[in-house]
Formats: structure tokens, sequence, C-alpha cells
């Protein structure tokens, strides 16, 4: 069996009719015969048009083939509070909840993630109280419902992932998360004292450490808008393929329509 994994959709941004979009895509996922289909986040700029999206999904393909979906952060910017976002906001939301597929010994484990600015380079010398300040005045987050720290938002990321992970000690497991969670990923531009701020809120480094220490099989991210190859450290092996924006003002895009980006940014993996 194998399953598809898409993220960083963004339907709305792309201003896409996600209504004529889906039994497109419901056909192509099951002509392609996945037993289920993931998103890693950020579909929409609103958390209930992507529920609704994703349950148009998910009575196209079938009951025979779960749809599952977290949050990016673009997602949790409207129609969403904190403490919804960490509970069982929609029967289809795969945060901070496991998945297991009849015949097979994997585990797919979901968890939206968040960042504790350790991706930011060293040499920029900000503290915590600098990036928190820098996100609020710029930042598309400082939008979204957060009681918390960046912090502590990440500290319950970690604490509930090791939960999930040791839950499901000796079984494969596969980790779908929206943020980075290797430094190794990143792209710095000293020459863009803008960008080099905003790497402070793309991940945490402590994520891909927790990940490796469990001998995590895949692990699939975005948020960074950049396709990478997979890499492998220790026995984990990573996936980055974002969809990203096919704008005229920020084209992302190797073609012109979203359906051909979308099949050829599908990470496949076998469960």
């Amino acid at each position: 069996m194998k399953i598809a994994v898409s993220v960083d959709d963004h339907l709305d941004v792309n201003k896409l009719d996600w209504q004529a979009l889906v039994p497109q895509q419901a056909a192509y996922l099951q002509a392609q015969g996945a037993a289920a289909y993931l998103n890693a986040g950020d579909t929409f700029n609103d958390f209930k048009k992507s529920v609704t999206y994703f349950h148009a999904l998910q009575q196209a393909v079938g009951p025979q083939m779960p749809v599952r979906f977290l949050a990016g952060n673009h997602d949790l910017v409207n129609g969403i509070t904190y403490a919804q976002a960490q509970g069982a906001a929609d029967p289809l939301y795969l945060h901070e909840r496991t998945l297991t597929l009849p015949g097979s010994d994997t585990v797919i484990i979901g968890n939206n993630g968040w960042y504790d600015y350790s991706l930011a380079p060293r040499e920029l010398g900000k503290t915590p109280a600098d990036f928190a300040q820098w996100k609020r005045a710029y930042w598309l987050d400082s939008a979204i419902d957060q009681p918390v720290s960046d912090a502590v938002r990440m500290a319950r990321v970690l604490t509930t992932t090791e939960a999930a992970l040791r839950q499901a000690a000796g079984r494969r497991v596969i980790y779908l998360t929206h943020f980075v969670p290797r430094r190794d990923f990143m792209v710095y531009n000293p020459k863009r004292t803008y960008w080099q701020m905003a790497t402070a809120l793309m991940g945490s480094q402590a994520l891909g450490v927790l990940l490796e220490r469990y001998a995590v099989a895949e692990v699939v991210f975005g948020h960074l808008h950049i396709r990478q190859p997979a890499q492998t450290f220790g026995r984990t092996t990573y996936h980055h393929q974002p969809v990203g924006y096919g704008l005229r003002r920020l084209n992302e895009w190797v073609g012109h329509d979203f359906l051909t980006e979308w099949q050829q940014t599908l990470v496949w993996l076998d469960v």
C-alpha cells in the first residue's frame, strides 16, 4: 500500500475553484491506488474552509481512502481558537492523532508543529523577545489566537510527539508536520534582514533531534516553500515537496497549472 502526502497547497491564495478541483484530485488519487491522502497544512487562510474542502474530498474518494489534514499557520489565522486547534476540532484533523491502515504495521503520526526560534542564524544575536516583537509587527502569525508563548507552544509539540512515539514503539512510523524540523533544510540570506528574522519562525531543531532519537522512518513537512530532494539523517528520511504559490508576483511552480504541480509534488510513501 502507498499513501500520498501534499503540503502548502494554498488553494485560496492561488485563486483556485476548489469545488471544480476536488473531483479531479479524487480521480487522480483513485487511479494511482492511494490507500490514504494526507495534507500537512496551509490549505486555506481559514480553518473552517479547510475543513469544508477536506470533507468534500473525503466524500469524493469514498470511505475506503482516509483523508486527513494538519493545520499550517495559514489555516490557523481564521476560524479556530488556540484551544480548538489543540483539540479534536474535526474528525479528519490529524493534529496530535495517529492513523493506522488495515493490514499495515505503519503508524502515521500527525502534529501541526510550531517554532522556537532555534532555526534563526546564530550570528543575528537576537533574543527571544526580539523575535517575538518582530513577529507581532510583521508576520502573518500575529493574527493567530495564541495565549501562550511560541516556546510553550513548541514545548507542547515535543511533549505530545514523544508520547505518540512511545505509544508507537515497535512499529514503523511516518510523521507529518507543517514546520521545518531541521536546520539542514534552511536557506539563509544575510543581505535580506527581513528573511533572516523570519527564519526564526520556520520551525524547531529540537523536533528533528526527537524524531531521529526514536528512529522515525519518514517525515513529511512544508512551510519553507522550497522543494528539496529527500534527505536521510541516521534512520530518518525527510521529504519537503511543497506546492507553493503560482502567482504572477510570486511564482514557485515549475509549470503553469495547479493540478500538475500538485501531482508532481505529492510524496508517495509505502505503508
